[in-house]
């Protein structure tokens, strides 16, 4: 495989001709199998070992053929994805490139255990390394430490409670929660990991987010949508029973449900459309003859949306609305 730009003609001719004449310059096609195996990433140091040097480089990043996200660091345009998480991911595999004894940490390591992030800053992944303070550079950004790891497809990275602790110290308890639910639902770690981890850091700052964190986390949440409703509802003071199985008289099954308000009658579903994405008939008939049924129960069903979610205080209010019609 060969990509081929235009470019100033390799080393040899004269400064006079490259100014004059544009020549088509290739990338060697071992140098593009490796970086397809390193998630299009590659090094200053690995193009050398192929006989490609700066100048070449330069002119690649200069007709948009590279991206040159940090000093000695390249990536592939063709086979990159710019999207923010998409980008933090082939970052993070970079980072591990230029750094040998780098172990990725916080949302960065969340993200190489499989995890779901939600409302994070993602231009700089974070990096762990044996030095004395930390440091920033333009793609990364660099703490003191050192520990165990546990490999991943995009690097080293420290274990799951270590990632989600730090994650929701950097970044917030609901960001942490999101996570925590979904790594707890796919039984990566245990609620006793997780307390260890938060207690381990008692004394950091910002570490009463991690605390926070483990009293809102419950890995019967499925998605990250149910979590965020589950956080907004539960701050607000409406206790919410995730994952509740509905019988009728005869103690025949009706629905599963993501939420039952405490003590209530209410079904609160997060709707995020997944379901209905196919549109068949069959699909919405089954699920309007399950809320008909939920309803001749005597259950109000209140459907949170995405959009929902982004309207400050409109889960809350929704839930609220249902309380007073049920009372």
């Amino acid at each position: 495989m060969a990509v081929t730009i235009h470019s100033f003609p390799r080393v040899g001719f004269a400064p006079e001709l490259a100014r004059r004449q544009w020549l088509p310059m290739t990338v060697d096609a071992p140098l593009l199998a490796l970086a397809g195996t390193q998630s299009g990433m590659f090094t200053t140091a690995q193009a050398a070992a192929y006989g490609i040097g700066q100048g070449p480089l330069a002119a690649m990043v200069k007709e948009g053929s590279l991206r040159h996200p940090a000093r000695g660091l390249y990536a592939v345009k063709e086979l990159i994805d710019e999207e923010p998480e998409a980008w933090h991911r082939h970052l993070c595999v970079g980072g591990c490139l230029l750094y040998p004894d780098a172990v990725l940490t916080g949302v960065s390591a969340v993200l190489a255990h499989g995890l779901p992030v939600w409302n994070t800053a993602l231009a700089r992944p974070n990096l762990l390394r044996p030095v004395d303070r930390a440091v920033g550079v333009r793609a990364f950004r660099i703490r003191p430490g050192r520990g165990t790891s546990e490999e991943t497809s995009l690097g080293p990275a420290v274990p799951v409670q270590e990632a989600l602790v730090q994650h929701a110290v950097d970044n917030g308890m609901a960001q942490g929660v999101v996570s925590a639910d979904s790594a707890l639902h796919r039984e990566l770690l245990t609620m006793e990991e997780l307390s260890r981890q938060v207690l381990a850091v008692a004394s950091w700052p910002h570490a009463a987010r991690a605390k926070s964190m483990l009293s809102f986390v419950d890995g019967r949440s499925e998605s990250v949508g149910e979590s965020r409703s589950r956080v907004a509802l539960t701050v607000a003071g409406i206790e919410v029973v995730p994952q509740v199985t509905i019988t009728d008289e005869r103690g025949e099954f009706v629905a599963r449900v993501d939420f039952v308000v405490a003590g209530t009658k209410i079904v609160i579903e997060f709707d995020g459309k997944v379901k209905y994405e196919s549109g068949e008939p069959d699909v919405l008939w089954r699920e309007k003859k399950r809320e008909d049924q939920l309803r001749r129960l005597g259950y109000i069903v209140v459907r949170i949306t995405w959009a929902d979610l982004e309207r400050p205080g409109a889960v809350v209010a929704r839930v609220r609305a249902a309380q007073a019609a049920a009372a």
